[in-house]
């Protein structure tokens, strides 16, 4: 299917913006002017390079209109670039067809595919007023938008799911689910926090409870909550293995229907918490259903940026791209440096902290102003398909002139260089 933002960006958005962007290399592997032994081969730079007819603009709306992203490749989030290389002969029509920088998925076959739908519609290219046959090299980037990136980020990293859906596990755990006669006879409901993983088969293994909690059955509609087992004086001390034997087994009984956990979209094991609830009668057993399971990774007050599947980012492009832009060196600082920004991006999007450390006050400010620009701008970082609170560090250096910024080539990068203006 045609990427219909796409088209719409090439006619009316400048060639960074560009969703799905070209950009002609004049400059082959190799240049020369000098005739090609034999005659007949082909130059790689000529006086007068050859040409799509209507120019670079008519080509990408060419280019704009005939590409479709390949499914395979959206589906799994690959972006960048393939570089197509290609013979114009001297009545303008493409030869030599082929790929010299790959990406794959799908990218590489649709990239020459367009590229050969593009015969016939070149000017040839010329040296010393004869026309000549030339080898020409084409950069064709894929980039996704914002929403098919989400998409397929999510697709490739998400917890186990069951086959089916939530409800049919519920169904299937509740159907395995008997209240042992000793509850019964202490007139109790259960709530029993199960741990199992969900190994790269979708097998279930290592199940044990993580806590139990009872509630006394009074009469219809009593309104007790749960409380932990150890609060209760039970009669029958057998009651708390029955549950969690009963538990284990209705949890293990749904072994091999789950897919497993996917990374980068690799298969992974992983570990979940499942709340498994007993209730003695029938009518709360259609009222209170069976909680969804949730990932025990999620524990963790914030995750490091290394440790997510996917990164926190601002909603309309990079912080790196956004301080770049928006970051002035102050008027009277004469500071130079690496200044580390400490941000955290929490897991509803919000960014609670910002601690630059630097020598010079005047930069410190600056940095803050900058920074707080992007406040409520922000898309959570992502472990396993869950929004999580992600810490990070940006290194931004600032140069005072073309030598200092010499002098720091050889330094660790910086994710930013603010340099003076003259």
């Amino acid at each position: 299917m045609k990427n219909s933002n796409t088209i719409k960006t090439l006619l009316a958005a400048p060639l960074l913006a560009l969703v799905l962007a070209v950009a002609p290399q004049h400059v082959a592997l190799a240049q020369t002017t000098a005739p090609q032994k034999g005659g007949n081969k082909p130059y790689t730079f000529v006086e007068q390079m050859p040409a799509f007819k209507g120019g670079e603009g008519e080509m990408m709306k060419f280019l704009g209109s005939n590409i479709r992203y390949p499914k395979e490749a959206q589906e799994n989030g690959v972006e960048g670039l393939v570089v197509v290389s290609f013979v114009v002969e001297k009545d303008g029509k493409l030869s030599e067809v082929q790929p010299v920088k790959k990406l794959g998925r799908g990218t590489d076959e649709e990239a020459m595919r367009v590229v050969q739908l593009m015969s016939g519609q070149w000017s040839p290219g010329k040296q010393s007023g004869e026309t000549v046959r030339v080898k020409y090299v084409l950069p064709i980037r894929f980039a996704l938008s914002e929403a098919d990136r989400s998409a397929a980020a999510d697709k490739a990293n998400r917890p186990p799911q069951f086959k089916g859906g939530n409800e049919t596990m519920m169904q299937a755990i509740s159907s395995h689910l008997v209240l042992p006669a000793e509850a019964k006879q202490e007139n109790l409901n259960a709530r029993v926090m199960v741990k199992f993983s969900v190994e790269k088969d979708g097998s279930v293994s290592n199940v044990r409870l993580e806590g139990t909690k009872l509630k006394k059955i009074v009469g219809p509609g009593s309104e007790l909550d749960y409380m932990d087992a150890s609060t209760f004086g039970l009669q029958n001390k057998t009651v708390l293995a029955k549950l969690s034997e009963a538990a284990a087994a209705a949890v293990k009984s749904t072994s091999g229907q789950w897919e497993p956990a996917l990374k980068d979209g690799q298969p992974i094991a992983a570990e979940l918490v499942l709340p498994v609830q007993f209730l003695g009668s029938e009518a709360n057993k259609k009222t209170q259903p069976l909680n969804p399971p949730s990932m025990e990774g999620y524990k963790k007050d914030y995750y490091k940026y290394d440790e997510v599947s996917i990164k926190p980012r601002l909603k309309d492009g990079s912080i790196e791209k956004f301080l770049a832009k928006n970051l002035r060196y102050p008027q009277n600082s004469t500071f130079e440096g690496d200044v580390d920004v400490h941000i955290i991006v929490k897991e509803d999007g919000k960014l609670i902290s910002m601690i630059p450390v630097a020598v010079d006050k005047s930069v410190q400010e600056e940095v803050n102003r900058a920074v707080r620009l992007t406040k409520d701008n922000w898309v959570p970082g992502q472990l396993n398909g869950q929004p999580v609170t992600t810490a990070r560090i940006l290194k931004v250096r600032f140069v005072n002139n073309s030598s200092a910024v010499a002098a720091t080539t050889n330094a660790k990068a910086a994710d930013v260089v603010v340099t003076r203006s003259k």
